[in-house]
């Protein structure tokens, strides 16, 4: 559910980013056609200005606005990522059983075993959670390792057991 709201709030925003470069654009051909035909009035001999000042300033501004508004959403979007990480990464410690405890303080895992683990401090849930992965992977591979050879144990015994038969090889001709 998370990632659902946290996409659409990001589809919002790119929509919003989007709508202000194309504003910003605007803008920028505005500001290069004013530029224009204020480099065309100030080359005449007649020298006869409308008072372009305003609109010049007035499109830098609009496209500082938009500019602007495209790099706060650049950092909503990236705020929202990294909360959105950090939320999987809280989501993943608590469904493996991990706990943030008072005393003693931070992040801490209790194994089937009865053993207490210290994954991190309270605020490091990233160390935290691959400090906890480790734990679980090095528990599962030893398992996993006897398990294997206990199974390939019984082929080689079998193997000895029963002889190959030798193949006979042609007589090489001289």
């Amino acid at each position: 559910m998370k990632k659902q709201t946290a996409a659409a709030v990001t589809n919002a925003i790119n929509d919003k980013s989007e709508e202000a470069r194309k504003d910003a654009l605007f803008e920028i051909r505005s500001l290069k056609k004013d530029l224009a035909q204020l480099e065309k009035e100030l080359s005449s001999k007649k020298c006869e200005i409308e008072d372009p000042a305003f609109d010049l300033v007035h499109s830098a501004f609009e496209i500082f606005r938009h500019t602007q508004v495209m790099a706060e959403n650049c950092k909503l979007t990236v705020q929202i990522d990294e909360s959105l990480e950090k939320a999987s990464y809280k989501d993943y410690l608590d469904s493996k059983g991990a706990r943030i405890l008072k005393k003693p303080e931070g992040w801490h895992w209790i194994s089937p075993q009865g053993e207490m683990h210290f994954l991190g401090e309270s605020g490091e849930t990233q160390a935290a959670a691959e400090k906890l992965e480790s734990l679980i992977s090095k528990r599962k591979k030893p398992a996993a390792k006897k398990a294997a050879a206990k199974k390939a144990a019984p082929k080689k015994e079998e193997a000895k057991e029963t002889p190959k038969k030798e193949e006979k090889k042609p007589a090489e001709k001289k």
